[in-house]
């Protein structure tokens, strides 16, 4: 029996999380976890599936250690709200299954960035552990970029699974702030030396090379550019509120007491 375990979000789910339950349809089981979706994104997914189960934690980890949890499968399929199962890859997985030869697999991940296919870069080739059988599944780790514990041994499949990622700018500027305040918190935890100008001239420089040059991101054309650039951005955010949280007075302490000095008519 296979269960098939997806995620859903705040916002941004309603345009496209029914396309991903449709190509999961072949599962014998669908269990979806919620990290806080709106009613109207709910009620689509209980036309595909009851079995909703909210984790309001930020811990990406805990949400796929969760789904393990309540799927009743002996092999599970991890999917995101924004990929999909092209039908090559159903039939690849039901005829592997039948007669399995590894306890976990590899899926071809075919990705596409605002709406051009990735042929170039970190992400192409992009070979991505999502199918397991549970009890060779130990977990998973990683507070925002999870990875799998696997006892046994893994394998790949061909067919293609589709990751249709960064559909706006808008969306893509959304996502960097709310994974910048949990990767700074995560460096500044682990005691990363403080950061000053320089640092964040070297990130933004040494990012942009290794995205353009080293990864080949020129190659994508205009889209490569700017996936290039914005990873770019992206790391310097992260950075910026580590500098933000490294400060010995918290900025809100600073702007109360500018505002104090203003209002006693203190020239400053």
């Amino acid at each position: 029996m296979l269960t098939a375990v997806t995620f859903i979000h705040e916002s941004g789910e309603k345009e496209y999380i029914e396309a991903a339950l449709k190509s999961l349809s072949f599962a014998d089981e669908i269990v979806v976890i919620d990290n806080g979706a709106p009613a109207e994104v709910l009620k689509i997914v209980r036309k595909y599936t009851g079995k909703i189960f909210r984790d309001q934690t930020a811990d990406f980890a805990h949400h796929h250690n969760l789904g393990k949890d309540k799927a009743t499968g002996d092999w599970i399929l991890y999917i995101d709200s924004d990929e999909r199962v092209s039908p090559a890859l159903a039939d690849e997985i039901k005829t592997t299954l039948a007669r399995p030869g590894h306890d976990a697999y590899k899926l071809r991940r075919v990705n596409f960035f605002l709406g051009k296919k990735v042929r170039f870069g970190d992400r192409y080739p992009d070979m991505v552990a999502r199918l397991f059988k549970k009890d060779k599944l130990s977990g998973w780790n990683g507070e925002i970029h999870e990875s799998s514990l696997v006892s046994g041994k893994i394998g790949g499949l061909s067919a293609p699974l589709y990751h249709l990622t960064h559909r706006d700018i808008y969306s893509m500027i959304a996502k960097t702030v709310n994974f910048s305040e949990h990767e700074a918190k995560l460096r500044w935890q682990a005691g990363h030396p403080p950061i000053v100008g320089w640092r964040l001239l070297r990130v933004l420089i040494s990012e942009m090379w290794q995205r353009l040059i080293v990864y080949q991101g020129i190659r994508g054309g205009t889209e490569g550019f700017i996936d290039g650039i914005f990873q770019a951005f992206s790391l310097f955010i992260v950075y910026a509120r580590l500098w933000e949280l490294q400060r010995q007075k918290p900025l809100p302490e600073t702007y109360r007491e500018l505002d104090g000095k203003i209002l006693s008519g203190e020239e400053i």
